[in-house]
């Protein structure tokens, strides 16, 4: 039996009778001619009997569930009454119109963006006479420049130091101080003199050529000559040390000064050592030069005109989805709130079903309640009768009346409108389930013809945009 039935539970007579003791009692009361012959009120016990009885009825009655079941139909009551999609359509189109002008106003912002940084970059291409577009290198490609350039540090630092380290004072870590300092100019410098110096040769302006130019003027001869230096000094230190004079390292260091008066000087590993490092020299400077697109800002606004093409397509693209998805959850929406509102209506007619057996349940439930009232208390009066010397009173041998409601529409009166036959409740079931379906078909419809309006306007603002 579900929760929401009304519950009336049986009497229990014959428990009733034990606990009252009634034979006895009877017996008592006739062994005294109680109740008196001419009497017209109950006796005690049987006062005791009808409270009892009436007690039970009350408790039964107010424990029975009524209000659940009262409950229960009052919570079908809003799903079932007619233009249920009304709210659920205001809802959807408010939501709709707020995504929507937000999504539009975004889309006319890139859109301007877009179009500023286009013009920007045809302008900068125009005014710097570029025809190409520009070779932009991707992250993966940057990195691996900077590990090139990295691998060649180390590499120098490796080779310098182990060619320098006999050589001069300190061994290992005087080499490789001073292979450190080489391996920098060497290669990180010339990764940056690739990358901010030479790329301005070719500039519009006259004046980043002449400070490219006159710092290449420097560079260049400053690299030629510490690289002769590095490996005339160690031609120099290293027959010093064969000959363990220290005034001859020191003049080694001082000749080292003036490479090129003592390039004949050389050995083969000087001579390879210098070639290390003009070699490392020149390929950190291709490697600075091709890090990104050489030339000074073109890179920049090319980056910045295809961001802002790219942002402004996606953002055409997520408006659109957003809109396909907010149509989608919405016809969802509809379609939930149809079935909730049949199950509403099928959970309305069950209701009423309980309506039903609970009257007819009710009055036989009463019948029952009075017929057991009247045999406890026939039982007490036929014991008296057969114990008493006088005549029993004269309202022995009528039926007590608890007076119990009868009707159950009186007593249920707040469910007495729900009371309906089979016939009228399928009726109104009918009629409601068709009329849910209709208003379902019809705010479908509604609201999918909105969905419609605006992704219509939608697209004419993409094609106004383009």
């Amino acid at each position: 039996m579900s929760k929401s039935e009304i519950k009336l539970p049986i009497f229990n007579d014959e428990e009733l009778a034990k606990e009252l003791n009634i034979d006895q009692v009877a017996v008592q009361d006739a062994g005294q001619d109680l109740p008196e012959s001419n009497s017209q009120d109950l006796s005690s016990l049987e006062r005791k009997i009808q409270a009892r009885i009436s007690h039970f009825y009350k408790s039964s009655i107010e424990k029975c569930g009524d209000e659940i079941l009262e409950q229960r139909i009052g919570n079908t009551r809003a799903l079932r009454q007619q233009n249920g999609h009304a709210g659920q359509i205001s809802t959807r189109k408010q939501q709709l119109e707020a995504v929507y002008a937000k999504d539009k106003e975004k889309i006319k912002n890139l859109h301007e963006k877009h179009t500023k940084n286009k013009s920007n970059l045809s302008f900068f291409k125009k005014d710097h006479n570029l025809i190409s577009p520009a070779n932009l290198k991707s992250q993966s490609a940057k990195i691996i420049s900077i590990l090139i350039v990295f691998g060649m540090f180390i590499f120098e630092i490796s080779v310098n130091t182990s060619f320098l380290a006999p050589a001069v004072e300190g061994g290992i870590i005087g080499g490789l101080a001073l292979a450190s300092v080489v391996s920098f100019i060497n290669i990180v410098t010339s990764f940056l003199v690739g990358r901010f110096v030479i790329t301005n040769l070719s500039h519009k302006k006259r004046s980043k050529n002449n400070v490219s130019s006159l710092v290449l003027l420097i560079y260049v001869p400053l690299v030629i000559y510490i690289n002769f230096a590095i490996g005339v000094f160690r031609s120099l230190s290293q027959k010093a040390v064969e000959t363990f004079s220290t005034d001859a390292l020191r003049a080694a260091a001082e000749q080292a000064a003036w490479p090129f008066a003592y390039i004949s000087e050389n050995t083969i590993e000087s001579t390879g050592l210098i070639i290390i490092g003009l070699l490392f020299a020149v390929i950190a400077i291709l490697d600075g030069y091709f890090f990104d697109e050489p030339y000074p800002g073109y890179a920049k606004i090319t980056r910045d005109a295809d961001k802002s093409s790219k942002d402004f397509e996606n953002a055409k693209s997520l408006c659109f989805d957003t809109l396909y998805e907010l149509q989608e959850a919405g016809n969802q929406q509809f379609l939930k709130l149809k079935e909730a509102r049949i199950n509403a209506n099928i959970e309305w007619g069950n209701a009423i079903d309980a309506v039903q057996r609970a009257f007819k349940d009710y009055e036989e439930w009463v019948k029952d309640l009075n017929k057991s009232g009247n045999i406890l208390l026939n039982q007490y009066r036929s014991k008296n009768k057969s114990f008493r010397a006088s005549q029993a009173p004269q309202y022995f041998d009528e039926e007590f009346d608890f007076e119990f409601e009868q009707n159950p529409r009186n007593r249920f009166f707040s469910l007495s409108s729900e009371n309906l036959d089979d016939t009228e409740k399928r009726n109104i079931m009918d009629k409601t389930e068709k009329l849910i379906t209709d208003e379902y078909i019809e705010a479908t419809k509604e609201i999918n013809n909105f969905y419609d309006d605006i992704l219509q306007d939608y697209q004419n603002l993409i094609e106004r945009l383009n």
